[in-house]
This record gives C-alpha cells, structure tokens and sequence, in this order.
C-alpha cells in the first residue's frame, strides 16, 4: 500500500524500470514512493489539487515529471509544471511553471523524445508547450467538447485523444494533423492504441481500444447492457469496429493495453478491475477487415 494521504489519488504513473511510483494527490501535494518497499522518496507541496502526473520516457533516465494542478478555492492556483529530480533519489528542483491557458486541464503527456509538453483541456483543445522551457508553441481545437484522454503509440509519434461526444481521433505528433475520427454511440473516457501496432509481420495488429459508456450519475436507471460500458477495439486504419469486451456494470474510467498487447485491464465506475487476455482468434485475421 501506498499511502498518498488524506486526497483523492487521481493519476500514478510508475518508471519503465518499475522501482518508482509518482502519485497526484488532491491534498495538494505529489508523492514519490519505492515501489518494492512502499517507502516514500519525496513528497512535493503543490498549488493546488493534483489532477496528473507522468515520469519523462527517456529508458534509463527517467529523471523528470510533468504534472498539473487546479485552482480550487482561493487558496490554490493552476499551473503545469515540470520538476527535475538530481539523481535517482535527489532533490526535486522545478524548471518551470505554465498557468497561461483558459480552460482547465484535464492531462498532460510528454510528447515525442521528451521534447514537448502535450497537455488537452476541458473545452477541446490541446496545447504544446516547449518540455524543456515551457515556452507555449501551439494550440488547436481537437474535439468539441471535454477531452478525457490521450494515449499514445510506444515511440509517442502517434496520439489518441478521446472526448465526452463519443468521438476519438488520432493525431500526427509531429505536425498535429487529424488522420483518422473514430466514431461511437457513448461518451468516451478512455482510450489506448495497441502495442502491437509497433510490432512487424503477421504480430502486427493496427488496433485501438475505446471505452467509455452512459454517465455515471445515470448509471442506477439503466441496464448493463443499455449502458454501452463495453471495451469496443477499432481497426486503426479502416476505422470500423472489430469487436467489444464485456464485463463491467458502470461506466469504463481507464483503460490500459498489456505491454505484450495480449491483453488489456479496465477500471470502471463500478468499483472493479478486470483483466483480459485475448482468445486465440484474436491472433488470427478473424477480426482483420
């Protein structure tokens, strides 16, 4: 057990290396704890409730975080921030804080080689910003409504965002261009490409995984299967359904590929986790349009 204190825990991420966890706490503040002991490393005071975190990508030295904080109240305040730790276990040192965006911020991601700082909002947009001096670059509107996720391909030259309207879309990182809508019948909260996709031959599979499903708050009125709380699994590529994953009786909040691709895990409104290890038709073209 990690304990984060008294706040809700709303985002953790752990290094490639698996021996560190970095937790966003709302008691405004961010934890880093050794993941084989549960000892905590550090403990960062925020301005704010912490919504997201996440470890630079760099293999082997993954020594800096990005994270994001709100403004709740009239003590607190919003910024993204990006913090950098002196060795494994060193002082956190911040480099820089960002509080020039209008609509709160829902996650931020590092983009491509550690470059960028991509960060998505509520009203729609997504925002680059300069990972090294936090000098704004770009900005553009992505979707229509509150963007709930980004996910990424493993070298991070692709992204999916999903939005609250039931679309999902799939970016160049490079010049942010829309290459491909994916379009489904319920609110999306998460979504996630396949790792698979990186991967060459017939292990190839050009797949992403959406989940989302009927607001919580009308969860009691309806039943499971009214609600559209399955896992759907799209073909990158031709844009059309594959197939779709049942089990959860709420709505879905996190979805996360296996790294083999094999398999995914979902978090869901109802309280549970499941995990899901593909049959063997799934390795088959059977589900290949």
């Amino acid at each position: 057990t990690y304990d984060c204190g008294k706040g809700v825990v709303w985002n953790c991420d752990c290094t490639l290396d698996s021996k560190r966890l970095i937790c966003a706490s709302a008691d405004q503040k961010v934890m880093i704890f050794d993941v084989c002991t549960g000892a905590i490393i550090h403990e960062i005071p925020e301005g704010g409730p912490c919504k997201f975190v996440e470890w630079n990508r760099k293999p082997g030295e993954q020594n800096k975080f990005v994270v994001v904080h709100d403004a709740f109240g009239s003590q607190s305040t919003k910024a993204i921030k990006v913090w950098e730790l002196d060795g494994p276990n060193g002082k956190p040192r911040r480099l820089w804080s960002q509080d020039d965006y209008a609509s709160r911020c829902v996650q931020v991601r590092w983009g491509p080689y550690d470059q960028t700082i991509i960060s998505c909002h509520e009203n729609g947009d997504i925002m680059i910003w300069n990972a090294e001096t936090g000098e704004y670059i770009n900005e553009f509107r992505g979707h229509k409504q509150f963007i709930t996720c980004l996910s990424f391909s493993d070298d991070r030259l692709l992204m999916l965002s999903s939005c609250s309207d039931g679309s999902a879309k799939l970016w160049d990182t490079i010049d942010f261009k829309c290459l491909k809508t994916y379009q489904t019948d319920r609110p999306l909260n998460a979504c996630g490409i396949s790792p698979r996709f990186n991967k060459a031959g017939e292990e190839r599979k050009c797949h992403v995984m959406l989940g989302g499903g009927q607001a919580a708050e009308d969860v009691t009125t309806t039943a499971s299967g009214e609600g559209k709380f399955e896992a759907l699994i799209y073909h990158m590529v031709y844009q059309e359904e594959l197939g779709s994953c049942k089990g959860h009786f709420g709505p879905l909040n996190t979805l996360c590929w296996m790294p083999d691709g094999n398999g995914y895990a979902s978090g869901g409104e109802d309280g549970y986790v499941r995990i899901y290890h593909f049959d063997e038709p799934y390795f088959t073209d059977k589900f290949e349009p």
